[in-house]
């Protein structure tokens, strides 16, 4: 399964940053990021950043925004962003979604008193973010599985989320996926309900006997959907969407009929 990915690139680190473009990458691009992160000079990293976006622009790889266009993303800053780079101090810098920064792919550096915070430059001063996904702020935690479903809404969401439980995983999924899943039972199947006026995924979850001591772990592992999908927020926002998780009987398909059917995997409706 391919996974679109937001990136955004800085020159220096902190709220005085120079942005030097964003992406909204519709594949991988790895081999492209890894050079940049192997920069070794602020020179070289800005050059190599512009020929990376002018690329990909012309041969059609991603949206890409320069310096003087408007933010592109709805997240105020680039605490929401999936992957960032900094060059700073002789050396190119990643952030994750407003994680503590670490020094070239993979090899993560204890953060000290003064990178305790990561701090961005305001990209717009209000977020747009509406309907489901609230309010925001910058000191929220957005989810490891966010990524390209940032502008979906709930019915797409939903899809999205029925997709990853049920479709067989590509080579490479996401680390935070693969434990998601290898939480539930393959043989586990799901009806879910995108309720629109309540802002909440409603999952109603097929394969297990009454009274069965394994359900519960399924309902607590589900029930961080919102968290995966979405964000938490120390400060008390609402979150982006909510869930119910719910085991079903030994007679509710009779409320879903196609569930009586054992090969249906999954179905999903919207109220």
């Amino acid at each position: 399964m391919i996974t679109s990915t937001t990136n955004d690139f800085y020159l220096g680190r902190g709220a005085e940053a120079e942005w030097l473009g964003s992406i909204h990458l519709q594949d991988c691009a790895c081999d492209a990021l890894h050079d940049i992160a192997s920069a070794s000079t602020a020179g070289e990293f800005t050059t190599m950043v512009t020929a990376f976006l002018n690329e990909a622009e012309s041969h059609h790889l991603g949206t890409v925004t320069y310096p003087g266009d408007l933010w592109p993303w709805p997240w105020p800053t680039s605490h929401g962003t999936d992957h960032v780079l900094a060059f700073d101090t002789d050396a190119v810098w990643t952030s994750m979604r407003g994680q503590p920064w670490f020094v070239r792919p993979g090899a993560f550096v204890a953060p000290v008193v003064d990178q305790s915070a990561v701090v961005f430059p305001h990209g717009r001063d209000s977020c747009g973010f509406t309907g489901i996904e609230a309010a925001d702020t910058t000191s929220r935690r957005y989810g490891p599985l966010l990524g390209d479903t940032h502008n979906h809404d709930l019915h797409q969401l939903a899809l999205r989320i029925l997709t990853d439980l049920t479709v067989p995983a590509g080579p490479a999924p996401l680390r935070e996926l693969a434990e998601l899943r290898a939480r539930l039972s393959p043989h586990l199947r799901y009806a879910i309900t995108a309720h629109e006026p309540a802002v909440e995924i409603q999952i109603e979850v097929f394969g297990y006997r009454d009274g069965d001591p394994a359900a519960e772990a399924t309902v607590q592992a589900l029930s961080a959907l919102p968290t995966l999908y979405g964000w938490a927020d120390p400060d008390g926002w609402p979150p982006r969407f909510g869930v119910t998780v719910t085991i079903a009987d030994d007679d509710r398909h009779l409320t879903h009929p196609v569930m009586a059917d054992r090969r249906a995997r999954a179905m999903l409706t919207t109220v």
